[in-house]
């Protein structure tokens, strides 16, 4: 035991001394066999010092004064090129506003530039000791007590990153800039304020706060109490569990997580060639007429289709166009001055566009209506590793190991992917999800939305029920979450009483509702994007009003959509199909990049964004396809009056792939008439072709 307490004494002493740096290292170094024994460490340690008993170790560790910090500063002395090469000239090109609780060290750094711009080094002027903590001044301090200007320089430098987060801002930065700057213009919205909430055309935005908010409150009263009886008078097994502690402990079963993908009717057909299932979409759509010049050029001939083809493959596959030139009858020459002319995000998204539109009409669509009338989509992030670095790759051990990557959000609405972005690994997923149904540029436009545990924050319950959309989440710890917002308790008769752990604070969001109003109608202009917004008010303090008048309205919305949750089951049910048709299409979305890897090789940002739309277009194209398949079985049977393969069809998902081949060699030349669907579908049991087909 003495031994031990000396060797946790030894370590805590090496953590505090930067000379005896490789000492720690001993203890932590991975090579290390756990079980290594305590004499076999000392025996290295001492083999490094060059001492021969451990009194010897300790006493050296104890004359060491210097602490990790001195040996910070002193690093950056030796650091005096970066600073004055390059953070210096980046530092000078920037324009520093501040808040109420930055405004002297903005002050500072203001004075700081105009030192640097004018003569090269900072002056007596621009040091403010009253920014230095205590703790930090001796650090920064010459032997005479004056500070030294170029510890006192990286100190400034080191303030910036940490407040970029709304305490600091960058008025000629998008991304930094104070959020007042990319609201509508206060001058326009005190004169326009009543035909700028109008235009939204969105009740909830334009409607009374002294109405709807004191409306919505009372609803979820009325909640409170129903919920309150429904867990009284009914078989409560499966809702909530009151063991012998006095606890309780939520239980809200779902539906199973398990979906199903390459239906048995697409494994009785014959194989397609990837290129073929392109080309049917395409004559069924004209989804190629989207791709068009970048100069305006129209051509006559059909060549560039041909390619087209085989680019959009080769980007989707990852394999890109050299590598399809090596397994297809194309030249990369061509293929790269076709991609140059006619492959951009903007003639990528209207062919999706096209294609999802098309699958809408077709008559087995309405049959993917999870709920009547009512469209439900989901939102969810994939992630991919990229074999080249750019600026939005990312490290994540979990997804990557030791590599980068990025991850791919994708909005799906019957099965359909109708919009997608390309994140960083890093970023939120939640942050983006108001983003991608805002621009969601398709005819399909979804009612109601759910995501997973990441697609949740403080605002978008807020801010997708301003524009019309109920968000629907499922949270991993259903159980936790409500215990977070709501009491429960039982009287001496043993009735279950629900109410809220915080009363909302209906005031605040009435005394804000014009800056929320405000925000609303900047995000509905496009004057700024989720994104941006909540990472700005992310930075704000939690009991700023404006950010907390928004998480009350969030609260309340939140609170009324639990409860519903607790005490609907089909909702639950709903909430999980959706979910479940998102990583459906994540499976087949997979399979198509797994064809070469399963990695991005994009060389740029903008790159990648093109492959990933590449294989958004090519798996939209393949459930268009199965959902053509799907809608001749629909019309086959019921014109032969099998209800029970009729149902079999509507339970259907078109998300398979065993019917397609992805792989093997290409051939895009024109070799004769497309293959007949009929033809494909003959071998599927009990399906005839229709009179009319």
């Amino acid at each position: 035991m003495a031994q031990e307490r000396v060797y946790r004494d030894w370590q805590k002493a090496a953590r505090n001394v930067s000379k005896a740096a490789d000492i720690l290292h001993l203890f932590v170094d991975d090579s290390i066999d756990p079980d290594t024994s305590f004499q076999a460490v000392q025996q290295r340690a001492f083999q490094f010092l060059n001492v021969s008993d451990l009194n010897s170790v300790c006493r050296y560790l104890s004359n060491q004064k210097q602490s990790a910090e001195e040996a910070f500063w002193q690093h950056l002395d030796t650091e005096s090129t970066l600073r004055a090469g390059l953070l210096r000239s980046l530092f000078c090109c920037l324009r520093f506003d501040g808040t109420d609780k930055t405004r002297r060290l903005a002050g500072a750094l203001a004075q700081a530039r105009l030192d640097l711009v004018a003569g090269n080094r900072l002056g007596d002027v621009s040091i403010d000791q009253r920014l230095l903590p205590k703790a930090t001044r001796p650090l920064l301090s010459k032997p005479d007590g004056s500070i030294d200007k170029s510890k006192y320089e990286w100190f400034l430098y080191l303030q910036i990153p940490n407040r970029l987060n709304g305490q600091l801002t960058l008025p000629e930065v998008i991304r930094y800039r104070a959020l007042e700057d990319d609201l509508v213009k206060p001058e326009i919205w005190k004169n326009q304020k009543g035909s700028l909430v109008e235009g939204t055309q969105q009740p909830n935005i334009s409607e009374d706060p002294k109405r709807l908010i004191p409306r919505m409150a009372d609803e979820l009263t009325l909640r409170l109490h129903e919920v309150s009886h429904y867990l009284e008078r009914s078989d409560t097994r499966d809702v909530i569990l009151r063991p012998k502690d006095g606890k309780h402990h939520w239980r809200l079963p779902t539906a199973s997580k398990k979906h199903l993908v390459n239906n048995p009717f697409f494994q009785q057909m014959k194989a397609v060639s990837i290129a073929d299932v392109l080309r049917v979409v395409d004559r069924d759509t004209g989804f190629i007429d989207d791709f068009q010049h970048v100069l305006g050029l129209s051509s006559k001939s059909r060549q560039y289709e041909v390619d087209l083809l085989a680019i959009l493959i080769a980007n989707a596959t990852n394999q890109g166009i050299y590598g399809i030139a090596q397994i297809s009858d194309c030249t990369y020459e061509q293929l790269s001055t076709i991609q140059a002319n006619y492959l951009r995000l903007e003639t990528l998204n209207a062919s999706n566009d096209r294609i999802n539109n098309a699958t809408t009409r077709l008559s087995i669509f309405k049959h993917y209506n999870i709920q009547e009338d009512i469209l439900h989509a989901s939102a969810d992030g994939q992630k991919f590793e990229a074999k080249r670095e750019t600026f939005r790759t990312r490290y994540s051990s979990k997804y990557f190991g030791t590599s980068k990557g990025v991850s791919a959000v994708s909005l799906n609405a019957n099965h359909m992917a109708i919009n997608a972005r390309v994140i960083g690994a890093n970023e939120h997923e939640s942050h983006y999800i108001f983003d991608l149904l805002m621009n969601n540029s398709t005819e399909i436009v979804p009612d109601m939305l759910s995501t997973d545990t990441h697609g949740v924050n403080h605002v978008n319950f807020a801010l997708l029920d301003l524009f019309g959309y109920r968000f629907a989440p499922r949270y991993a710890q259903v159980g936790r979450v409500i215990n977070e917002l709501f009491n429960i308790t039982e009287d001496k008769n043993q009735q279950v009483h629900i109410s809220l752990r915080k009363p909302i604070n209906t005031q605040r969001i009435m005394a804000h509702w014009d800056t929320i109003q405000r925000i609303a109608v900047s995000l509905a202009q496009r004057k700024t994007s989720q994104a941006r917004l909540v990472r700005k008010l992310s930075g704000y303090k939690h009991n700023h009003p404006l950010l907390e008048a928004l998480t009350e309205y969030n609260r309340l919305l939140k609170a009324q959509y639990l409860l519903n949750y607790i005490d609907d089951a089909s909702l639950r049910n709903h909430v999980q199909r959706a979910l479940n048709r998102g990583e459906a299409y994540h499976q087949l979305r997979r399979a198509i990049s797994h064809v070469n890897g399963d990695r991005f090789r994009g060389n740029s940002d903008e790159e990648i964004q093109i492959w990933n739309e590449s294989a958004r277009l090519v798996a939209n194209a393949i459930i268009y396809f199965n959902s053509k398949v799907l809608s001749n079985l629909l019309d086959s049977f019921e014109d032969q009056g099998n209800a029970m393969s009729l149902e079999t069809v509507k339970r259907a998902s078109p998300v398979a792939w065993e019917n397609i081949n992805l792989r093997g060699r290409y051939t895009f030349a024109p070799t004769g008439e497309l293959p007949k669907l009929e033809d494909l579908m003959e071998s599927i049991d009990g399906y005839r072709p229709t009179i009319d087909k």
